[in-house]
């Protein structure tokens, strides 16, 4: 088996106990590159719907997730850094988008900012899960958090960062006339 197949298994496995009773919060971490590459697709949906399958049980677990803000400069050389911009602008309209829909509370999505100069994330992909009282990666986990609950580090993902308007909502004109 490949390191991207072991790395595929690796987060199916996570993803599949997002949804037990037992769960009763959840973070994900996806602030690397690879997730925006295309063949990365059918991975990153597996795990968006894990995530949402969760937060609509009758037990649904607190969510957090931490995913880029914005792309390093230099991800968007070249050809493959065209279709990770595409990629990128995508996953953030889906996943406000899907927010928007979600009867209750959503999940709660903050973006890591990364500077210019910078070339990734400062945080490392992860998922942990609180399960009877006990996180999953409780060391990592307190990593994470200190680097995104630092003041200017993060924002949040909103339904208002992305036009779910469309051409006939309420603010089309011609719905008006």
């Amino acid at each position: 088996m490949s390191g991207q197949d072991d790395r595929a298994q690796d987060w199916a496995t996570a993803a599949s106990r997002f949804a037990r009773p037992s769960v009763e919060a959840v973070l994900v971490v996806q602030c690397g590159l690879d997730w925006l590459r295309p063949h990365q697709l059918a991975l990153r949906n597996a795990i968006d719907e894990a995530l949402i399958e969760a937060r609509c049980s009758s037990d649904a677990p607190h969510i957090t997730r931490v995913l880029l803000h914005n792309l390093p400069a230099c991800a968007l050389e070249g050809p493959e850094g065209v279709a990770m911009a595409h990629s990128f602008t995508e996953w953030n309209h889906r996943l406000a988008a899907s927010a928007a829909l979600l009867s209750g509370p959503s999940p709660h999505v903050q973006r890591l900012i990364i500077g210019g100069a910078e070339s990734g994330a400062s945080v490392p992909d992860m998922v942990s899960v609180l399960e009877h009282g006990h996180w999953s990666d409780a060391e990592l986990r307190e990593q994470v958090l200190r680097i995104v609950e630092r003041p200017g580090a993060t924002t949040p993902l909103t339904v208002y960062d992305v036009d779910l308007d469309g051409p006939y909502s309420d603010v089309d004109p011609s719905v008006h006339m």
